[in-house]
């Protein structure tokens, strides 16, 4: 059995914390309108500027139809994972509330990387869709505008997770490393 590095394994006490110094680059607007995909539309956008990671936030305008996004769910095969996510979907119009997410590498099939975007919403405000949120996944669309502030990350470098099952955690699943400081 590979031994877990601290920052993987739970606290030892209720005020630990793992830390990890970084430092602002660029910061962008961007604007995506109707039929665009922000999931696909913001991997896009962080592969044409080269940004490895980045800080998803303060959105404003916008609206989901149909709103396809992970939740956490119970796994009848292994009633303990408390981690289990399976896909939601809203298929009526909904407005986009509150966005944050971030920008990070993951292993590119073949080698090498590319970015992925983790995101998490809040949406709602239709006379017929209530309050509802989790991690946005490909497939959902945009109705109207939807801009997003993106400010990329420097001097940081990620870290995979231990493994002892064979399990493969999915990025960002992982930790990070200032390259500053070594």
């Amino acid at each position: 059995m590979t031994e877990k590095p601290d920052w993987q394994l739970p606290a030892k006490t209720p005020d630990e914390y793992h830390i990890c110094e970084m430092t602002r680059g660029r910061e962008f607007l961007i604007r995506m309108m109707s039929g665009a995909d922000p999931v696909r539309a913001i991997e896009k956008f962080a592969a044409d500027h080269n940004i490895r990671f980045g800080k998803v936030h303060a959105t404003f305008m916008g609206a989901f139809k149909p709103a396809k996004y992970y939740v956490w769910a119970p796994d009848t095969a292994n009633p303990g994972n408390w981690h289990h996510e399976e896909v939601a979907v809203n298929h009526n119009l909904s407005m986009l509330l509150a966005v944050g997410g971030m920008i990070g590498v993951r292993p590119k099939q073949g080698g090498g990387e590319e970015p992925f975007v983790a995101m998490h919403f809040v949406s709602g405000g239709a006379w017929d869709t209530g309050v509802f949120g989790g991690h946005i996944v490909e497939g959902t669309t945009i109705v109207g505008c939807m801009q997003v502030f993106i400010t990329e990350i420097l001097d940081v470098d990620v870290l995979a997770p231990v493994d002892e099952y064979g399990e493969a955690y999915t990025y960002p699943e992982n930790w990070y490393r200032n390259t500053k400081q070594g």
